[in-house]
């Protein structure tokens, strides 16, 4: 597997990670990629060092090493590929998505996978305000605590929870359901690396909304099998 490690260092100031996607790195050397610019000023040799790891003409799996919450906007508005992020993520993680894969094993902060369009966005730690705001389509899984405000002006897609989330007054709550289809959802996780891989649970608690908008998403909550 082509991989590209972007290892950041020490940041005092927010670092915007917008543009450092698979396809736009694919086939980019390490100087090359060492001089582009950022939007939050400097350079990607500023902020990263950069890794490659090439072995064919493939799409990289771009990871994100020692990232904290000073690193915003980490794959927004990315098309395909994979996105690792292998500690924490600032905001708008994800914003924007149009396809492809996001993995978070750390904690993120506000206006996770805001706007997303399609693809799978999924965050093993703790999530800001806003996560999943005015998403869409495609499916958010958050295994942590979710903040205020979830869901927010959602249209379509599904969000999966590991944690109960805050009431929300937008969304009507439509029971405890076991749904064996989410086997199929669970199929799609198994070659990832992440503790998504290893989800079973087909109880969960569900809610559907934002009737705000057109209140057609889904809010689940992973409940322990019965």
């Amino acid at each position: 597997m082509n991989q590209i490690r972007l290892i950041a260092k020490a940041a005092s100031n927010p670092i915007d990670c917008r543009g450092l996607t698979p396809q736009a790195l694919h086939g980019q050397s390490e100087p090359a990629i060492l001089a582009l610019n950022l939007s939050s000023g400097g350079r990607v040799g500023d902020a990263f060092d950069v890794v490659i790891a090439q072995t064919d003409d493939t799409l990289p799996r771009l990871m994100f090493e020692h990232t904290t919450a000073q690193h915003h906007a980490i794959g927004l508005e990315m098309a395909q590929g994979e996105i690792m992020v292998t500690h924490a993520a600032g905001d708008f993680l994800g914003a924007g998505m149009q396809g492809g894969v996001i993995i978070c094993r750390g904690n993120t902060g506000d206006r996770l996978a805001d706007r997303m369009r399609r693809g799978l966005c999924l965050v093993e730690g703790t999530v800001g305000a806003y996560a999943g705001a005015n998403l869409r389509a495609g499916t958010l899984g958050i295994l942590g605590q979710t903040g205020d405000y979830l869901g927010y002006g959602m249209k379509r897609g599904t969000l999966l929870l590991g944690a109960e989330p805050n009431p929300q007054a937008t969304w009507v709550d439509c029971g405890q359901h076991t749904l064996p289809f989410l086997s199929l959802l669970y199929q799609s996780f198994r070659g990832l690396d992440s503790q998504f891989a290893h989800l079973s649970n087909q109880r969960v608690q569900r809610w559907m909304g934002d009737m705000g908008g057109l209140g057609k998403a889904e809010m689940l909550w992973l409940l322990p099998n019965v």
